[in-house]
């Protein structure tokens, strides 16, 4: 029986502590006389009126265990209430903790210290922790609803109990406030308005998720929630924790997967010497400048690094990969592993300069044009000849159509290309080809990329080489665009007067117009 009644008074005294209230303040007008005592029933009324919930058999224990019997007790005003206030408020005023008390403080007749801080929180701790969840009929179903809730906040990334942490009270405990701090309680009305599932969970499901978790009264979970429970969201997020991952969600990340890639091209047979020389040409520089830096002696040789190092200031180095390079220094390079620049350079300028000219004076050179430079700005697939016939078919089409409905490709591609690059994507090709009339399936768009994507890859299509390929200009065209772009010339002299005189020819005529 002890027992019983120290488990209801710890029981009241967790519910009083973080509220701050005095049980005396509900019995004061059930006691208009102040001499301590009420009635069993005004008893259990002060009680339901503070909140605590417990069942009729217990208030009756409490109020037996507090009943006083005497010659100045006098019925039905039997049950001691103050005793009972008293052993309640020990929660506030604790005789071990007197080093606590502070000059100044008025603590009452009792005498007592304050309760420390330390012993508050402790309180307040298993106020908070001490909850247990009810036991219910279907411990399968409440298992499966369990399951279901941990699964779906794992997939969408939801922490359960910051859905209802504003409602969580201040970080003072007040009476005005229902709950403490971080009591991880809050109403069935607010549990019900967040609860994130709604369509994924039904109302029965959710009504018996909140009757097992609800915090105070004694309803059976498989009946209706009554009115004023709380419901305690921060147990369900403990067993909710204790079967996800405690580590956090891997980072979202896209791995570099490169498909497997058959396709030959035409840097892959072309000599290293010829991918730098272009490029060279391209720029119009002079290596034999830089390797001197190197080449103080002017012995023409330097180690490799060097090489590399004159290779990345001209911003040559990506025109070529490792293999590349290592087939250049093998090249020319002497037993001793020393690079001969001198050589290399020789081979490379004899694009734009020819050795020993000035010993022909008589000799004539060409201008570095499109050709020289042709090896390091394009970059074509290896096509089978079949391949090449497929495509030559397919453009005599395309130019039997274009001539017969005078069609104008070249408005059309350059929408697509605002930076004037003369390339587009292939998606670009197969859209303008659509709104020309040319229904493209994925082999022929394929066939067509395959030879005139030209710069090492398999998505810029050169669309100003398959305009001239498909709508080749005139000749009269051809002409007028020559000589626009000629250099000026001076007007020739006429070959048949010269100011006011006429000069017949006379090799044409015999001279037989001459005076």
């Amino acid at each position: 029986m002890e027992d019983k009644i120290g488990e209801l008074i710890h029981k009241i005294q967790t519910f009083i502590l973080p509220r701050r209230c005095r049980m005396s303040e509900f019995f004061i007008n059930f006691d208009p006389l102040k001499h301590g005592r009420c009635t069993r029933v005004q008893f259990g009324r002060a009680i339901d009126t503070i909140g605590i919930r417990i069942p009729d058999v217990d208030a009756e224990l409490l109020a037996d265990h507090f009943t006083e019997i005497g010659p100045n007790v006098q019925k039905p005003q039997v049950v001691n209430y103050k005793a009972f206030c008293g052993l309640v408020d020990e929660v506030f005023v604790d005789a071990s903790d007197m080093d606590f008390k502070q000059p100044g403080d008025d603590w009452g007749e009792s005498g007592g210290g304050r309760m420390s801080p330390t012993s508050q929180m402790e309180m307040m701790k298993a106020s908070m922790t001490s909850f247990i969840p009810k036991p219910v009929e279907d411990e399968e179903r409440i298992h499966h609803i369990m399951h279901r809730l941990a699964t779906m906040c794992k997939a969408r990334g939801i922490c359960w109990k910051y859905l209802f942490v504003d409602f969580d009270r201040g970080l003072n405990p007040s009476p005005s406030r229902m709950n403490p701090m971080r009591g991880g309680k809050c109403s069935a009305s607010q549990f019900k308005r967040l609860f994130p599932f709604k369509k994924e969970f039904s109302d029965d499901d959710i009504n018996y998720l909140m009757n097992r978790y609800s915090l105070n009264g004694e309803g059976d979970p498989s009946k209706p929630m009554p009115q004023g429970v709380d419901i305690h969201f921060q147990a369900i997020h403990n067993d909710i924790s204790e079967v996800l991952s405690p580590e956090p969600p891997p980072f979202p990340m896209s791995n570099l997967v490169l498909k497997p890639d058959g396709t030959q091209w035409d840097h892959m047979s072309l000599n290293p010497v010829k991918k730098i020389q272009s490029k060279v040409v391209e720029k119009r520089c002079r290596l034999q400048e830089y390797f001197a830096d190197f080449d103080p002696l002017r012995k023409g040789f330097c180690t490799a690094g060097q090489l590399k190092t004159v290779l990345t200031i001209l911003n040559l180095e990506k025109e070529i990969d490792r293999n590349d390079f290592n087939h250049i220094v093998d090249a020319y390079s002497r037993e001793d592993g020393m690079f001969c620049h001198a050589l290399f350079t020789r081979d490379v300028d004899a694009a734009f300069s020819v050795p020993g000219l000035e010993k022909e004076p008589l000799a004539t050179t060409m201008m570095p044009d499109a050709t020289s430079t042709a090896p390091g700005r394009r970059n074509r697939m290896m096509l089978s000849d079949k391949k090449k016939d497929s495509i030559n078919a397919f453009e005599d089409k395309v130019r039997a159509r274009i001539k017969k409905r005078r069609i104008l490709m070249k408005p059309f591609f350059l929408d697509m290309d605002k930076a004037r690059k003369g390339l587009v994507t292939r998606n670009q090709f197969l859209r303008v080809m659509g709104m020309l009339g040319f229904e493209l399936d994925p082999r022929e768009v394929a066939l067509l990329a395959g030879y005139y994507c030209d710069r090492g890859n398999h998505n810029d299509f050169n669309y100003v080489d398959f305009i001239k390929a498909c709508d080749p200009p005139v000749v009269e065209e051809e002409t007028a665009m020559s000589q626009l772009n000629a250099p000026y010339q001076d007007q020739a002299p006429s070959k048949y007067f010269n100011g006011a005189k006429i000069h017949p020819l006379d090799s044409a005529y015999g001279g037989m117009y001459s005076p």
